[in-house]
Protein backbone atom coordinates (compact mmCIF):
# COMPACT_ATOMS: atom_id res chain seq x y z
CA UNK A 1 0.00 0.00 0.00
CA UNK A 2 1.21 3.26 -0.77
CA UNK A 3 2.36 5.68 1.96
CA UNK A 4 0.74 8.99 2.42
CA UNK A 5 4.01 10.60 1.04
CA UNK A 6 4.11 8.82 -2.13
CA UNK A 7 0.00 9.78 -2.55
CA UNK A 8 1.08 13.34 -2.22
CA UNK A 9 3.54 13.05 -4.67
CA UNK A 10 1.17 10.90 -7.02
CA UNK A 11 -1.22 14.69 -7.09
CA UNK A 12 1.53 17.01 -7.46
CA UNK A 13 2.42 18.18 -11.09
CA UNK A 14 4.93 17.04 -13.23
CA UNK A 15 7.35 18.90 -14.38
CA UNK A 16 8.73 18.84 -18.09
CA UNK A 17 12.29 18.89 -19.24
CA UNK A 18 11.37 22.73 -20.49
CA UNK A 19 10.41 23.55 -16.73
CA UNK A 20 6.46 23.81 -17.33
CA UNK A 21 4.07 21.75 -15.86
CA UNK A 22 2.41 19.15 -18.00
CA UNK A 23 -1.15 19.92 -16.55
CA UNK A 24 -0.47 23.94 -17.53
CA UNK A 25 0.68 22.98 -20.63
CA UNK A 26 -2.84 20.64 -21.34
CA UNK A 27 -4.92 23.47 -20.26
CA UNK A 28 -3.08 26.36 -22.37
CA UNK A 29 -3.62 23.46 -25.73
CA UNK A 30 -7.32 23.62 -24.53
CA UNK A 31 -7.92 26.69 -24.64
CA UNK A 32 -6.23 26.99 -28.36
CA UNK A 33 -8.26 24.73 -29.45
CA UNK A 34 -11.21 26.18 -27.85
CA UNK A 35 -13.99 27.83 -30.49
CA UNK A 36 -14.64 31.00 -28.46
CA UNK A 37 -16.82 32.01 -31.69
CA UNK A 38 -19.41 29.09 -31.30
CA UNK A 39 -20.04 30.00 -27.70
CA UNK A 40 -21.04 33.52 -28.54
CA UNK A 41 -25.28 34.18 -27.84
CA UNK A 42 -27.29 33.17 -31.01
CA UNK A 43 -28.07 37.03 -31.60
CA UNK A 44 -24.25 38.05 -32.19
CA UNK A 45 -24.02 34.85 -34.35
CA UNK A 46 -26.80 35.91 -36.33
CA UNK A 47 -25.71 39.23 -36.74
CA UNK A 48 -22.34 37.91 -37.74
CA UNK A 49 -23.48 35.80 -40.49
CA UNK A 50 -26.11 38.35 -41.75
CA UNK A 51 -22.92 40.68 -42.70
CA UNK A 52 -22.10 37.84 -45.54
CA UNK A 53 -23.30 37.22 -48.68
CA UNK A 54 -26.45 34.97 -48.82
CA UNK A 55 -24.42 32.06 -50.43
CA UNK A 56 -21.81 32.49 -47.95
CA UNK A 57 -23.95 32.49 -44.89
CA UNK A 58 -25.51 28.89 -46.10
CA UNK A 59 -22.27 27.42 -45.90
CA UNK A 60 -22.35 28.34 -42.49
CA UNK A 61 -24.70 25.36 -41.63
CA UNK A 62 -21.71 23.13 -41.82
CA UNK A 63 -19.37 24.34 -39.49
CA UNK A 64 -20.64 22.40 -36.43
CA UNK A 65 -24.21 21.14 -35.06
CA UNK A 66 -23.98 24.63 -32.93
CA UNK A 67 -23.91 26.81 -36.31
CA UNK A 68 -26.16 24.11 -38.32
CA UNK A 69 -29.40 25.68 -37.33
CA UNK A 70 -28.33 29.69 -37.29
CA UNK A 71 -29.19 30.07 -40.93
CA UNK A 72 -32.45 28.85 -40.89
CA UNK A 73 -33.59 31.79 -38.30
CA UNK A 74 -31.91 34.42 -39.91
CA UNK A 75 -33.79 37.51 -39.59
CA UNK A 76 -32.69 38.86 -43.00
CA UNK A 77 -31.92 37.70 -46.62
CA UNK A 78 -30.80 39.41 -49.41
CA UNK A 79 -31.65 37.28 -52.75
CA UNK A 80 -30.48 38.12 -56.12
CA UNK A 81 -30.63 35.52 -59.29
CA UNK A 82 -26.86 34.86 -58.41
CA UNK A 83 -27.16 33.79 -55.17
CA UNK A 84 -28.05 30.81 -56.39
CA UNK A 85 -26.42 30.19 -59.55
CA UNK A 86 -22.20 30.58 -59.24
CA UNK A 87 -22.40 32.13 -63.17
CA UNK A 88 -24.73 34.72 -64.75
CA UNK A 89 -25.46 32.70 -67.85
CA UNK A 90 -27.15 29.84 -65.53
CA UNK A 91 -29.65 32.59 -64.29
CA UNK A 92 -32.16 31.80 -66.49
CA UNK A 93 -31.65 28.17 -67.23
CA UNK A 94 -35.41 26.74 -67.37
CA UNK A 95 -36.83 23.57 -66.21
CA UNK A 96 -40.21 22.14 -66.23
CA UNK A 97 -41.57 24.72 -63.24
CA UNK A 98 -40.29 28.20 -64.61
CA UNK A 99 -36.34 29.68 -63.70
CA UNK A 100 -34.10 27.28 -61.96
CA UNK A 101 -33.28 29.85 -59.00
CA UNK A 102 -36.61 30.22 -58.81
CA UNK A 103 -36.93 26.32 -57.31
CA UNK A 104 -33.88 26.92 -54.93
CA UNK A 105 -35.51 30.49 -53.63
CA UNK A 106 -38.57 28.69 -52.69
CA UNK A 107 -36.83 25.49 -50.86
CA UNK A 108 -34.91 28.22 -48.81
CA UNK A 109 -38.32 29.70 -47.54
CA UNK A 110 -39.61 26.53 -46.60
CA UNK A 111 -36.86 25.69 -44.61
CA UNK A 112 -37.03 28.34 -42.48
CA UNK A 113 -37.84 27.80 -38.81
CA UNK A 114 -38.86 31.33 -38.19
CA UNK A 115 -40.15 35.02 -40.29
CA UNK A 116 -38.28 37.04 -41.99
CA UNK A 117 -37.64 40.54 -40.51
CA UNK A 118 -35.89 41.99 -43.52
CA UNK A 119 -35.95 40.48 -47.31
CA UNK A 120 -34.21 42.44 -49.74
CA UNK A 121 -34.80 41.17 -53.39
CA UNK A 122 -32.73 42.16 -56.60
CA UNK A 123 -33.81 40.30 -59.19
CA UNK A 124 -34.28 39.93 -63.08
CA UNK A 125 -37.88 39.32 -63.38
CA UNK A 126 -38.99 37.46 -66.24
CA UNK A 127 -43.16 37.77 -67.08
CA UNK A 128 -43.76 33.93 -67.72
CA UNK A 129 -42.90 34.22 -64.49
CA UNK A 130 -43.48 36.87 -62.63
CA UNK A 131 -46.86 34.95 -60.92
CA UNK A 132 -44.43 32.96 -58.73
CA UNK A 133 -43.44 35.69 -56.80
CA UNK A 134 -46.75 36.34 -55.72
CA UNK A 135 -46.84 32.98 -53.82
CA UNK A 136 -43.06 34.43 -52.31
CA UNK A 137 -44.40 37.79 -51.04
CA UNK A 138 -47.69 36.51 -49.74
CA UNK A 139 -45.57 34.39 -47.82
CA UNK A 140 -43.22 36.54 -46.67
CA UNK A 141 -45.58 39.52 -45.95
CA UNK A 142 -48.14 37.17 -44.07
CA UNK A 143 -45.38 36.24 -42.01
CA UNK A 144 -44.76 39.41 -40.80
CA UNK A 145 -42.07 41.04 -42.37
CA UNK A 146 -41.00 44.51 -41.41
CA UNK A 147 -38.14 45.77 -44.18
CA UNK A 148 -38.75 44.65 -47.51
CA UNK A 149 -36.73 45.97 -50.67
CA UNK A 150 -37.92 45.17 -54.19
CA UNK A 151 -35.36 45.78 -57.17
CA UNK A 152 -36.20 44.45 -60.85
CA UNK A 153 -32.94 44.71 -62.63
CA UNK A 154 -34.41 44.28 -65.84
CA UNK A 155 -33.90 47.33 -67.62
CA UNK A 156 -36.49 47.06 -70.48
CA UNK A 157 -39.17 45.92 -68.49
CA UNK A 158 -41.20 47.06 -65.03
CA UNK A 159 -42.40 44.21 -62.87
CA UNK A 160 -45.99 44.50 -61.45
CA UNK A 161 -45.85 44.88 -57.62
CA UNK A 162 -47.61 42.05 -56.69
CA UNK A 163 -50.66 42.71 -54.31
CA UNK A 164 -49.53 41.05 -51.13
CA UNK A 165 -47.41 43.97 -50.49
CA UNK A 166 -50.44 46.33 -50.19
CA UNK A 167 -52.32 44.27 -47.69
CA UNK A 168 -49.43 43.84 -45.18
CA UNK A 169 -49.55 45.34 -42.23
CA UNK A 170 -45.87 44.68 -40.83
CA UNK A 171 -44.21 46.24 -43.05
CA UNK A 172 -41.96 49.64 -41.71
CA UNK A 173 -38.96 50.38 -44.38
CA UNK A 174 -40.66 49.62 -48.01
CA UNK A 175 -38.14 50.35 -51.06
CA UNK A 176 -39.11 49.41 -54.66
CA UNK A 177 -37.11 50.35 -57.36
CA UNK A 178 -37.93 49.73 -61.40
CA UNK A 179 -41.52 48.73 -60.51
CA UNK A 180 -45.24 49.29 -61.85
CA UNK A 181 -47.32 50.34 -59.10
CA UNK A 182 -50.97 49.58 -59.54
CA UNK A 183 -52.60 50.72 -55.93
CA UNK A 184 -56.01 49.03 -55.05
CA UNK A 185 -58.97 51.26 -54.38
CA UNK A 186 -59.67 49.46 -50.87
CA UNK A 187 -55.21 49.65 -49.57
CA UNK A 188 -56.06 47.69 -46.27
CA UNK A 189 -52.13 47.64 -45.71
CA UNK A 190 -48.91 50.23 -45.06
CA UNK A 191 -50.25 51.85 -42.12
CA UNK A 192 -47.07 50.72 -40.18
CA UNK A 193 -44.83 51.95 -43.31
CA UNK A 194 -42.38 54.83 -41.36
CA UNK A 195 -39.69 54.70 -44.64
CA UNK A 196 -40.80 54.67 -48.07
CA UNK A 197 -38.41 55.04 -51.11
CA UNK A 198 -39.73 54.84 -54.48
CA UNK A 199 -36.99 54.57 -57.37
CA UNK A 200 -37.74 54.68 -61.08
CA UNK A 201 -41.14 53.55 -60.30
CA UNK A 202 -44.03 54.49 -62.84
CA UNK A 203 -47.19 55.54 -60.55
CA UNK A 204 -50.14 57.56 -61.34
CA UNK A 205 -50.96 60.74 -59.29
CA UNK A 206 -54.01 58.38 -57.85
CA UNK A 207 -52.33 55.51 -56.67
CA UNK A 208 -49.63 57.37 -55.31
CA UNK A 209 -51.72 59.88 -53.57
CA UNK A 210 -53.64 56.73 -52.00
CA UNK A 211 -50.39 55.14 -50.84
CA UNK A 212 -49.40 58.68 -49.66
CA UNK A 213 -52.88 59.24 -47.58
CA UNK A 214 -53.00 55.36 -46.34
CA UNK A 215 -49.21 55.91 -44.73
CA UNK A 216 -50.46 56.78 -41.73
CA UNK A 217 -47.07 56.52 -39.85
CA UNK A 218 -44.20 57.78 -42.57
CA UNK A 219 -41.44 59.59 -41.80
CA UNK A 220 -39.25 59.48 -44.27
CA UNK A 221 -39.98 59.98 -47.98
CA UNK A 222 -38.07 59.33 -50.88
CA UNK A 223 -39.21 59.75 -54.60
CA UNK A 224 -36.50 59.16 -57.21
CA UNK A 225 -36.91 59.45 -60.98
CA UNK A 226 -40.58 58.28 -61.08
CA UNK A 227 -42.50 58.50 -64.19
CA UNK A 228 -45.86 59.81 -64.78
CA UNK A 229 -46.43 61.74 -61.74
CA UNK A 230 -47.62 64.84 -62.17
CA UNK A 231 -48.55 66.38 -58.77
CA UNK A 232 -47.17 65.23 -55.46
CA UNK A 233 -49.55 66.19 -52.78
CA UNK A 234 -48.42 65.18 -49.30
CA UNK A 235 -50.33 65.16 -46.58
CA UNK A 236 -48.30 63.22 -43.55
CA UNK A 237 -48.27 64.54 -40.14
CA UNK A 238 -45.25 62.46 -38.81
CA UNK A 239 -43.31 62.98 -41.55
CA UNK A 240 -39.78 64.81 -40.86
CA UNK A 241 -37.68 63.91 -43.80
CA UNK A 242 -38.24 64.58 -47.76
CA UNK A 243 -36.23 63.44 -50.73
CA UNK A 244 -37.57 64.45 -54.15
CA UNK A 245 -36.14 64.08 -57.61
CA UNK A 246 -37.26 64.22 -60.90
CA UNK A 247 -36.64 64.77 -64.16
CA UNK A 248 -39.62 66.32 -65.77
CA UNK A 249 -41.78 69.11 -64.34
CA UNK A 250 -43.58 67.94 -61.50
CA UNK A 251 -46.02 69.69 -58.94
CA UNK A 252 -44.99 69.21 -55.60
CA UNK A 253 -47.54 70.80 -53.11
CA UNK A 254 -47.06 70.20 -48.93
CA UNK A 255 -50.71 70.07 -47.26
CA UNK A 256 -49.64 69.56 -43.73
CA UNK A 257 -46.32 67.79 -42.89
CA UNK A 258 -45.74 69.96 -39.31
CA UNK A 259 -42.80 67.56 -38.37
CA UNK A 260 -40.49 67.95 -41.37
CA UNK A 261 -37.55 69.21 -40.55
CA UNK A 262 -34.80 68.17 -43.89
CA UNK A 263 -35.97 69.00 -47.31
CA UNK A 264 -33.57 67.91 -50.37
CA UNK A 265 -35.11 68.41 -53.96
CA UNK A 266 -33.81 67.88 -57.34
CA UNK A 267 -35.59 70.38 -60.67
CA UNK A 268 -34.79 69.16 -63.68
CA UNK A 269 -37.16 69.07 -67.08
CA UNK A 270 -35.26 66.36 -69.18
CA UNK A 271 -38.19 65.22 -71.39
CA UNK A 272 -36.13 62.60 -72.95
CA UNK A 273 -36.71 60.50 -69.93
CA UNK A 274 -40.46 60.51 -70.33
CA UNK A 275 -39.84 59.60 -74.34
CA UNK A 276 -37.14 56.82 -73.64
CA UNK A 277 -40.15 55.11 -71.75
CA UNK A 278 -43.08 55.87 -74.18
CA UNK A 279 -44.69 58.37 -72.01
CA UNK A 280 -44.73 61.31 -74.17
CA UNK A 281 -48.63 61.41 -74.68
CA UNK A 282 -50.38 64.32 -75.73
CA UNK A 283 -52.27 64.72 -72.70
CA UNK A 284 -48.61 65.08 -70.40
CA UNK A 285 -47.24 67.67 -73.14
CA UNK A 286 -49.65 69.85 -73.17
CA UNK A 287 -50.08 70.19 -69.45
CA UNK A 288 -46.53 70.59 -69.02
CA UNK A 289 -45.42 72.73 -71.72
CA UNK A 290 -48.50 74.96 -72.44
CA UNK A 291 -50.37 75.17 -69.02
CA UNK A 292 -47.90 75.08 -65.80
CA UNK A 293 -46.35 78.31 -64.12
CA UNK A 294 -43.50 76.89 -62.69
CA UNK A 295 -42.80 79.86 -60.65
CA UNK A 296 -46.17 79.33 -59.12
CA UNK A 297 -45.16 75.67 -58.59
CA UNK A 298 -42.00 76.56 -56.75
CA UNK A 299 -43.80 79.32 -55.07
CA UNK A 300 -46.61 76.52 -53.83
CA UNK A 301 -43.60 74.13 -52.64
CA UNK A 302 -42.11 76.72 -50.56
CA UNK A 303 -44.97 77.48 -48.75
CA UNK A 304 -45.17 74.39 -47.32
CA UNK A 305 -41.80 74.77 -45.94
CA UNK A 306 -42.31 76.85 -42.75
CA UNK A 307 -41.06 74.49 -39.93
CA UNK A 308 -38.28 72.61 -42.30
CA UNK A 309 -34.37 73.14 -40.75
CA UNK A 310 -32.12 72.02 -43.40
CA UNK A 311 -32.66 72.43 -47.46
CA UNK A 312 -31.45 71.62 -50.25
CA UNK A 313 -32.44 72.39 -53.85
CA UNK A 314 -30.82 71.49 -56.83
CA UNK A 315 -31.49 73.28 -60.03
CA UNK A 316 -30.61 72.24 -63.55
CA UNK A 317 -30.41 74.61 -66.57
CA UNK A 318 -33.32 72.31 -68.49
CA UNK A 319 -35.44 73.70 -65.42
CA UNK A 320 -34.40 76.97 -65.71
CA UNK A 321 -35.71 77.09 -69.25
CA UNK A 322 -39.26 76.61 -67.85
CA UNK A 323 -38.71 78.68 -64.82
CA UNK A 324 -37.16 81.65 -66.91
CA UNK A 325 -40.80 82.10 -68.64
CA UNK A 326 -42.47 82.94 -65.76
CA UNK A 327 -39.69 84.00 -63.52
CA UNK A 328 -41.22 87.99 -63.49
CA UNK A 329 -43.92 86.60 -61.29
CA UNK A 330 -40.97 85.29 -58.87
CA UNK A 331 -41.86 87.79 -55.63
CA UNK A 332 -38.50 89.40 -53.46
CA UNK A 333 -39.95 87.08 -50.47
CA UNK A 334 -42.83 84.81 -49.09
CA UNK A 335 -45.45 85.91 -47.59
CA UNK A 336 -45.27 86.45 -43.61
CA UNK A 337 -47.07 83.56 -42.22
CA UNK A 338 -44.86 81.55 -44.86
CA UNK A 339 -41.77 82.47 -43.51
CA UNK A 340 -38.94 79.37 -43.11
CA UNK A 341 -38.25 80.50 -39.38
CA UNK A 342 -37.26 77.71 -39.07
CA UNK A 343 -34.52 76.96 -41.46
CA UNK A 344 -31.09 76.93 -40.36
CA UNK A 345 -29.39 75.82 -43.39
CA UNK A 346 -29.39 76.46 -46.80
CA UNK A 347 -27.48 74.59 -49.94
CA UNK A 348 -28.53 75.58 -53.09
CA UNK A 349 -27.06 74.40 -56.81
CA UNK A 350 -27.63 76.66 -59.74
CA UNK A 351 -26.64 76.48 -62.96
CA UNK A 352 -23.51 79.80 -63.34
CA UNK A 353 -24.97 83.05 -63.35
CA UNK A 354 -28.52 83.63 -64.88
CA UNK A 355 -30.57 85.68 -62.65
CA UNK A 356 -33.75 83.35 -62.74
CA UNK A 357 -32.35 81.80 -59.62
CA UNK A 358 -30.63 85.00 -58.23
CA UNK A 359 -34.04 86.07 -57.99
CA UNK A 360 -34.83 82.53 -56.02
CA UNK A 361 -31.97 82.87 -53.76
CA UNK A 362 -33.05 86.49 -52.75
CA UNK A 363 -36.99 85.54 -52.45
CA UNK A 364 -35.09 82.66 -49.86
CA UNK A 365 -32.41 84.61 -48.19
CA UNK A 366 -35.30 87.68 -47.76
CA UNK A 367 -37.45 84.75 -46.86
CA UNK A 368 -35.45 82.95 -43.84
CA UNK A 369 -34.92 85.35 -40.68
CA UNK A 370 -32.61 82.91 -39.01
CA UNK A 371 -30.58 81.42 -41.38
CA UNK A 372 -27.08 80.67 -40.00
CA UNK A 373 -25.28 78.83 -42.88
CA UNK A 374 -25.55 78.69 -46.92
CA UNK A 375 -24.06 76.82 -49.45
CA UNK A 376 -23.76 77.64 -53.10
CA UNK A 377 -22.76 75.16 -55.78
CA UNK A 378 -22.20 76.96 -59.02
CA UNK A 379 -22.31 74.74 -62.47
CA UNK A 380 -20.80 75.62 -65.66
CA UNK A 381 -23.59 74.72 -68.29
CA UNK A 382 -20.63 73.71 -70.77
CA UNK A 383 -23.93 72.22 -73.49
CA UNK A 384 -25.68 75.74 -73.83
CA UNK A 385 -24.93 78.35 -76.08
CA UNK A 386 -26.73 81.37 -74.89
CA UNK A 387 -24.45 83.21 -72.54
CA UNK A 388 -25.86 83.93 -69.24
CA UNK A 389 -26.38 87.91 -68.76
CA UNK A 390 -24.58 89.96 -66.41
CA UNK A 391 -25.79 91.00 -63.39
CA UNK A 392 -27.53 93.85 -63.17
CA UNK A 393 -25.34 96.39 -61.25
CA UNK A 394 -25.79 96.27 -57.69
CA UNK A 395 -28.57 93.49 -57.44
CA UNK A 396 -27.84 92.18 -53.82
CA UNK A 397 -28.23 95.82 -52.47
CA UNK A 398 -31.87 96.44 -54.42
CA UNK A 399 -33.00 92.66 -54.19
CA UNK A 400 -31.76 91.51 -50.62
CA UNK A 401 -32.48 93.47 -47.04
CA UNK A 402 -33.05 89.70 -45.01
CA UNK A 403 -32.67 90.11 -41.92
CA UNK A 404 -30.39 86.89 -41.37
CA UNK A 405 -27.94 88.36 -43.47
CA UNK A 406 -27.83 91.15 -41.12
CA UNK A 407 -27.92 89.16 -37.68
CA UNK A 408 -27.79 85.47 -37.78
CA UNK A 409 -25.63 84.64 -41.08
CA UNK A 410 -22.18 83.03 -39.55
CA UNK A 411 -20.95 80.74 -42.52
CA UNK A 412 -21.00 81.06 -46.40
CA UNK A 413 -19.54 78.22 -48.63
CA UNK A 414 -19.28 78.55 -52.46
CA UNK A 415 -18.19 75.75 -54.83
CA UNK A 416 -17.19 77.03 -57.87
CA UNK A 417 -16.77 74.49 -61.38
CA UNK A 418 -13.94 75.35 -63.68
CA UNK A 419 -14.88 78.41 -64.54
CA UNK A 420 -13.72 81.78 -63.04
CA UNK A 421 -14.92 84.99 -63.66
CA UNK A 422 -15.52 88.55 -61.70
CA UNK A 423 -19.44 87.66 -61.44
CA UNK A 424 -18.60 84.40 -59.31
CA UNK A 425 -17.91 86.66 -56.44
CA UNK A 426 -20.45 89.22 -56.48
CA UNK A 427 -22.30 87.44 -54.08
CA UNK A 428 -19.97 86.40 -51.71
CA UNK A 429 -18.53 90.11 -51.38
CA UNK A 430 -21.82 91.37 -50.62
CA UNK A 431 -22.42 89.06 -47.97
CA UNK A 432 -18.83 90.13 -46.27
CA UNK A 433 -19.73 93.56 -46.58
CA UNK A 434 -23.24 92.79 -44.45
CA UNK A 435 -23.01 89.96 -42.83
CA UNK A 436 -22.43 91.24 -39.32
CA UNK A 437 -21.65 88.15 -37.61
CA UNK A 438 -20.04 85.98 -40.73
CA UNK A 439 -17.74 83.84 -38.99
CA UNK A 440 -16.41 82.04 -42.16
CA UNK A 441 -16.50 82.35 -45.84
CA UNK A 442 -15.15 79.02 -47.37
CA UNK A 443 -14.03 79.70 -51.44
CA UNK A 444 -13.72 76.20 -53.00
CA UNK A 445 -12.61 76.02 -56.71
CA UNK A 446 -12.12 73.17 -59.49
CA UNK A 447 -8.52 71.86 -59.30
CA UNK A 448 -8.35 72.47 -63.17
CA UNK A 449 -7.64 76.08 -61.61
CA UNK A 450 -4.97 75.19 -59.95
CA UNK A 451 -2.43 75.71 -62.79
CA UNK A 452 -3.33 79.19 -62.70
CA UNK A 453 -0.30 81.24 -60.28
CA UNK A 454 -1.23 81.72 -56.81
CA UNK A 455 -4.93 81.40 -57.62
CA UNK A 456 -6.06 80.98 -54.09
CA UNK A 457 -3.97 84.22 -52.88
CA UNK A 458 -5.62 86.27 -55.43
CA UNK A 459 -9.07 85.41 -54.70
CA UNK A 460 -8.37 85.70 -50.82
CA UNK A 461 -6.60 89.04 -51.49
CA UNK A 462 -9.71 90.42 -53.53
CA UNK A 463 -12.12 89.49 -50.83
CA UNK A 464 -10.15 91.08 -48.18
CA UNK A 465 -9.45 93.86 -49.96
CA UNK A 466 -13.17 95.31 -49.35
CA UNK A 467 -14.98 96.29 -46.63
CA UNK A 468 -15.85 93.72 -44.59
CA UNK A 469 -19.02 93.92 -42.19
CA UNK A 470 -17.89 91.16 -39.67
CA UNK A 471 -13.80 91.54 -37.77
CA UNK A 472 -14.10 87.89 -37.46
CA UNK A 473 -14.49 86.23 -40.60
CA UNK A 474 -12.11 83.96 -41.84
CA UNK A 475 -11.74 83.78 -45.47
CA UNK A 476 -10.85 80.41 -46.92
CA UNK A 477 -9.82 80.05 -50.55
CA UNK A 478 -9.07 76.10 -51.33
CA UNK A 479 -9.31 73.77 -54.45
CA UNK A 480 -12.17 71.33 -54.12
CA UNK A 481 -11.11 68.27 -52.47
CA UNK A 482 -14.60 66.27 -52.39
CA UNK A 483 -17.57 68.32 -53.89
CA UNK A 484 -20.65 69.01 -51.52
CA UNK A 485 -22.72 66.40 -53.03
CA UNK A 486 -26.26 68.45 -53.64
CA UNK A 487 -27.94 65.56 -55.95
CA UNK A 488 -30.61 63.65 -54.12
Amino acid sequence: MASEEDQNQAKRPRLRRDGFSTIATDQKEDQQNQDYISLLPDDILLTIISKLQTRDAAVTTAISKRWAPLFNILPSLKITAATFNPTPSECYVENSYGIKWIDELYSLLRSRKTALKKFHIAVHILEPYADHFYDVFASICAAGVENLSITNTDVDCYYWIPSPVFDCSTIVKLEITKCWLEVPLKLTGLRSVKSLVLREVVVADDEFQRIISQCKAIEKLVIIDCLRIKNIVIHALRLSELVITFECPVRVVLKSAPRLVSVAILFDNSYDLWKDNGYDDEESDGEFSEGTNEAKNLMAFLNGLRGVKDLHLNFFNDYRMILSKDVMTLPTRLSPECYLVELKKLCICIPFNYNTFNMVISCLLNSSPNLMEIIICVKTNFYSYNKPKALELNFWEKQLAAECVKHHLTTATFYLDDYLSEDCFIFSKFLLRNAANLKNMNIFYDRNLKNIPNIAEKIKNELSAIHIASLDVEIMVEPIISRYNLRC
